[in-house]
């Protein structure tokens, strides 16, 4: 059931809606905290996670055009040429160390090419990685500056080479900035709207590893087929709006470990 996939190398209403194994609840009130432009993401698995030799990703697609007839980033990126991927953040490490690092998917404009991730330079008030959010050691949390998702390349010479910490330092790398799309030397203009869909994916390996040519072994994701669902349909963000969105995995084919994703939350303060 393990799928080898190239280059992966993401309101208060009054009722608890619960349908095809997601949950969605009403805000608790508020916005968690949040600073006016942020998001948090909640990552959870069933016992604990194995920083020793997986990683964990959240894949957003930022350029959905509408609340309706949007791409959710699948598992099986490989068939539709990794569709709906465009901004991540991977969270796991190495020799004891873990942190978390968003990239962004450069995507040439020959659509038969996959997209290669780059990452993003962030200064630690863009991206806070919570290691043990929940101290039970079941869930991270990662806040972050959406506007990080605008991340551009025009002009760069910047080269998939970094690594991630718990509270990555600027460059001389192009800077995170709020422009309304993201495009790439030699790519085609990407929009980013205010329409998130998302998934999440263990993957074997390290975060290294997504900045490679080679290939990782995506574990399990959000989806009813876990690490080869190809038919995952996530609710869709506005990001113009406050929410709080809890979810839990389809029930499905998932692994029997100790970080099979249970499911998640997402926090968003417009």
């Amino acid at each position: 059931m393990i799928r080898r996939v190239g280059f992966v190398t993401m309101l208060v209403a009054a009722l608890l809606i619960s349908a095809c194994g997601r949950q969605v609840t009403p805000s608790r009130g508020g916005i968690g905290g949040l600073s006016p432009g942020f998001m948090s993401v909640k990552f959870r698995v069933a016992s604990g996670f194995n920083f020793q030799s997986n990683s964990y990703v959240v894949v957003f697609n930022t350029s959905n055009q509408s609340s309706t007839g949007t791409v959710t980033p699948v598992a099986e990126a490989a068939n539709n040429n990794y569709a709906g991927y465009s901004f991540a953040i991977v969270v796991g490490g190495q020799n004891g160390s873990v942190g978390a690092q968003a990239y962004y998917y450069y995507r040439p404009c020959n659509t038969s090419q996959p997209p290669v991730l780059y990452p993003i330079n962030t200064v630690p008030q863009q991206l806070i990685f919570t290691p043990n959010s929940n101290g039970q050691g079941t869930e991270f949390t990662v806040v972050f500056d959406r506007a990080i998702a605008n991340f551009s390349l025009v002009g760069s010479t910047a080269t998939p080479s970094a690594s991630p910490t718990g509270s990555a330092s600027p460059s001389s790398s192009p800077s995170p900035t709020a422009a309304p799309s993201v495009v790439a030397s030699g790519g085609c203009v990407v929009p980013v709207t205010q329409y998130w869909t998302y998934n999440f994916f263990t993957v074997a390996g390290y975060p290294t590893q997504f900045i490679s040519a080679g290939s990782l072994t995506i574990l399990d994701s959000l989806g009813q087929q876990g690490p080869t669902d190809a038919t995952y349909q996530s609710t869709v963000l506005d990001t113009t709006t406050a929410f709080d969105q809890t979810f839990l995995t389809m029930v499905g084919t998932h692994p029997q470990t100790s970080d099979a994703i249970t499911g998640g939350e997402i926090v968003n303060n417009p």
